[in-house]
């Protein structure tokens, strides 16, 4: 009997719609989190769902694209491999077990070189 595992830290991720209009990619991590990337920046909450109801509480923490880079458009996730997140427009996220970094490129991911942005994903 062969078992398949996966390395992947994102169970699945679809389209949103947030509650002040704007689109965004809601992203399950494995632990049950949900980390949502949109045009203005990235957020962590504490389950998928919580990104549209503006009443769940379930915000975590936020971080703003910084001014200097041209942020993903919709759908913004382009590819997906254990802790590689690949945006439209070609910025990538390493996501690791405690936190996720974004960088200007797989390359620059790869190498570790320039981080443009960090979120910490402890729990509050």
């Amino acid at each position: 009997m062969v078992i398949e595992n996966s390395s992947d830290l994102i169970r699945q991720w679809q389209a949103v719609v947030l509650a002040d209009g704007q689109s965004a990619a809601e992203a399950e991590l494995i632990n049950g989190n949900a980390l949502v990337i949109s045009g203005g920046g990235i957020a962590l909450f504490s389950k998928p769902g919580d990104c549209v109801n503006p009443l769940s509480g379930g915000l975590i923490r936020h971080a703003s694209f910084p001014d200097h880079i041209s942020p993903p458009v919709a759908p913004f996730i382009d590819r997906h491999r254990a802790g590689f997140v690949g945006l439209t427009g070609g910025l990538a996220l390493l996501i690791g077990l405690n936190d996720l970094r974004m960088y200007a490129s797989a390359n620059d991911a790869l190498r570790n070189r320039d981080m443009l942005l960090e979120l910490s994903l402890a729990p509050n």
